[in-house]
């Protein structure tokens, strides 16, 4: 099975579902915007089985109307993932509200933005991390680079925690093949909870040497900690299918087994419920 961990939808009534424009970002959902109904067909025809919704910060901030009510669309074929604004007053309760709703099996820990996410590996981060791990929800971490070092702080404080980093932690890919500005990834190689989510913008950015990216990684991490995600259609460069076909060949230097793991079978291990 192919499941794409990292699709983006976009309703069709802004009156209904406004977006709320984060200041994150491009404005992607303006310039492709592609509801869960396009998603599907996009993705049948190009051999997709299920995917991860996540909650599109950039477009709609900690509103997660739209992509739980995407879930509807497809329940055997999508999952959600959502986000809590951490200056809620309870942001507990408030995964545990979100969580109830069918086929939401993730939260993410979204800490870019114009200040330092001080709160990821505080206080409010702790209270996110231990109701995800009670309810069984999938932890995804949205952090740059200079700050993974907070991440760590959360990988040493829930040891063994499914966590999955978006994009790589938006990797320095410059130098490829050997990739220098991997260190402070591949310092987190020891967390064995730590899953990295390769995504078509990481990909784009190793360029012809997607394929040695990739191999390093599963060198550092093993092929069963990472998952391959489309960043559709906050990448709208080419169609779905040609963003398909990048993840595949990123993958072609893996073994087959490890090529399969990538693709789709360590999505399904995260997300069960998509293997219904």
């Amino acid at each position: 099975m192919v499941i794409d961990t990292h699709v983006h939808v976009i309703a069709p009534d802004e009156a209904r579902h406004p977006l709320r424009p984060s200041g994150v970002g491009t404005q992607w959902f303006r310039e492709h915007p592609v509801t869960v109904e396009q998603y599907l067909a996009a993705a049948t025809a190009a051999g997709v089985d299920g995917a991860v919704l996540v909650q599109a910060h950039g477009a709609y901030g900690s509103d997660n109307s739209y992509v739980l009510e995407a879930l509807h669309a497809a329940p055997e074929r999508v999952v959600g993932v959502v986000i809590v604004d951490p200056a809620d007053p309870d942001p507990g309760a408030r995964l545990r509200e979100l969580a109830a709703v069918p086929g939401c099996h993730g939260v993410r820990l979204f800490g870019i933005g114009p200040e330092p996410p001080s709160w990821f590996d505080g206080d409010v981060g702790a209270v996110l991390c231990d109701t995800a791990i009670d309810i069984d929800l999938r932890i995804v971490a949205t952090l740059l680079a200079p700050d993974l070092p907070r991440l760590a702080t959360m990988l040493t404080h829930h040891p063994g925690a499914p966590i999955v980093l978006d994009h790589c932690g938006f990797p320095d890919l410059r130098g490829g093949p050997s990739f220098p500005g991997l260190a402070p990834l591949l310092a987190l190689a020891d967390h064995p909870g730590l899953h990295l989510k390769v995504t078509s913008h990481v990909l784009e950015a190793a360029g012809e040497h997607a394929a040695a990216f990739v191999h390093l990684l599963a060198d550092a991490f093993g092929g069963d900690r990472l998952v391959w995600g489309s960043d559709y259609p906050q990448t709208h460069d080419r169609t779905y299918a040609e963003l398909v076909a990048l993840g595949r060949a990123a993958c072609a230097g893996l073994t087959e087994s490890d090529r399969a793991r990538v693709l789709g079978g360590n999505a399904l291990r995260l997300w069960p419920a998509l293997a219904h």
